[in-house]
């Protein structure tokens, strides 16, 4: 299968998502997107430090760390979403009803969109079930 099938068959095509893309690991190159889904190289880098660091709150006390996604929030095709969470393999954010699902396998990032008349359950479900197969195929 292509990448781009994965993006309209296994993401576009359940009904859950409406945009989406797929970039290697390093968000160096994108492998399949839906046409209009415009994601800058910048916010493509900020979320993947943002899934792989945490900056100190106060670098004098070491022990408060603070992800600068949460902080500063993502960006994705030029539009702030509020993050709910984020971690090494997910990352969830919201921007009114609409929201954003990102999942880090070992050599892709998922991107995916869903439009405000779908629930963030069920667009999370597809999209981190997506992840979970390019893992275990080894992607």
């Amino acid at each position: 299968m292509s990448w781009q099938s994965y993006v309209d068959q296994s993401l576009l095509g359940t009904g859950k998502i409406d945009k989406a893309a797929i970039f290697s690991a390093k968000g160096d190159s994108v492998w399949a997107a839906t046409p209009g889904f415009t994601i800058e190289p910048k916010e493509v880098e900020e979320l993947i430090k943002g899934m792989t660091e945490k900056e100190p709150t106060d670098p004098a006390a070491r022990v408060q760390w603070v992800n600068p996604l949460a902080r500063n929030g993502l960006h994705i095709g030029k539009v702030k979403y509020f993050v709910l969470k984020v971690d090494e393999r997910s990352c969830y954010a919201k921007q009114g009803k609409e929201g954003i699902i990102c999942v880090k396998t070992k050599q892709s990032i998922l991107i995916a969109h869903y439009p405000e008349t779908v629930q963030p359950g069920e667009a999370t479900k597809v999209v981190e079930q997506l992840g979970d197969y390019l893992i275990g195929v080894g992607y």
